[in-house]
């Protein structure tokens, strides 16, 4: 299979919508290249990008200083594990384990018909931010004032 016909894929539309609509932290998702959609014969896996800035405003969870400064210096962030943005582990590994029930949910629904199905389980991979989600207040950005 191709990054293409990935793409085109209903099972897998379908998952990235679900994601970025249930998790509006979750800004895309995409297989890299068509060597890890064929690396393995029953997954697929999938990377994130995402805010996660945005994800610590929803649950009240400070974004871990390592990965502010990385986005300061103008670079990518990335982990295999949505928790190592973070420092409170619980409150992550849930919405990690709710993000994966929906993905099972979609391949495992009978509302799909097994033609439109990929054969291969979705799974997370890898989150990835990047500088451009860092917020103004935090990239010297002066312009955003706060309120009183």
């Amino acid at each position: 299979m191709t990054k293409e016909e990935l793409e085109d894929n209903y099972e897998y539309k379908v998952t990235k919508k679900a994601l970025m609509k249930e998790f509006p932290f979750v800004k895309n998702v995409y297989a890299r290249d068509d060597d890890d959609i064929n690396r393995w014969k029953y997954a697929l896996y999938l990377e994130l990008v995402i805010d996660p800035y945005i994800l610590g405003h929803m649950y009240g969870i400070p974004v871990w200083s390592i990965v502010t400064r990385s986005l300061q210096r103008g670079e990518d962030y990335w982990a295999p594990y949505l928790n190592t943005f973070f420092n409170n582990r619980e409150s992550v590994d849930k919405i990690n384990k709710d993000m994966g029930t929906l993905m099972n949910g979609i391949h495992k629904s009978p509302a799909l018909p097994n033609e439109l199905k990929l054969h291969k389980q979705l799974e997370i991979g890898t989150f990835i931010t990047y500088p451009k989600y860092l917020p103004p207040i935090l990239n010297g950005n002066d312009e955003m004032t706060l309120p009183n």
